[in-house]
């Protein structure tokens, strides 16, 4: 084979390894849950502690909503 085949073939192996890479990436990021607003910041002054306190990795005010995710 020459140098320009062995070449071709290393760099469509490459695009593809980095095909399946974005396609499997893009499926695992998808999965990701939205906030889920529990009601407004007047109700849950410390907004992050509530959301932990139920499970949550955390929340914060949106605007006037405390929002976990």
């Amino acid at each position: 084979m020459s140098a320009y085949s062995q070449i071709w073939i290393v760099l469509f192996k490459v695009l593809l390894l980095a095909t399946i890479v974005v396609v499997i990436s893009s499926g695992v990021g998808s999965q990701h849950v939205p906030p889920n607003c529990h009601g407004t910041c007047g109700q849950f002054p410390d907004c992050d502690a509530h959301c932990k306190v139920i499970g949550y990795v955390g929340g914060k005010c949106s605007g006037t909503l405390c929002c976990c995710s």
